[in-house]
């Protein structure tokens, strides 16, 4: 590699295009299970970045709607998320995923 080559960190990075710059508008404005009953025919690219950028990207907003009135506020081990994250820390968890608020995967047994 020569010295005046260019490294990865340092390259310019492409502007975000139109579509996920609407995408991430409409998916803050707007749940996409209405955006699904309003219009007939969504294209499936249009689909997949609103979707996208429909769930929390933040730790802590995911912490919070994975717990809502599921634990008292004081008992931070029977919260789901903190169970949730300890069966994935402990490589536990396999082919996981997520659509609207429903989660599923595979939980196997590491002895």
């Amino acid at each position: 590699m020569s010295a005046c080559a260019p490294r990865a960190c340092c390259r310019p990075r492409a502007p975000p295009t139109l579509l996920d710059i609407t995408a991430k508008i409409v998916a803050a404005a707007i749940p996409f299970q209405r955006i699904e009953e309003r219009y007939e025919r969504i294209p499936e690219p249009v689909q997949r970045r609103v979707v996208y950028w429909s769930f929390p990207r933040d730790e802590r907003d995911i912490c919070m709607y994975s717990s809502l009135a599921r634990a008292p506020p004081d008992d931070h081990r029977n919260i789901a998320f903190c169970r949730g994250l300890k069966l994935l820390e402990a490589g536990c968890v396999e082919n996981v995923l997520q659509v609207d608020k429903r989660v599923c995967g595979r939980l196997t047994s590491r002895v």
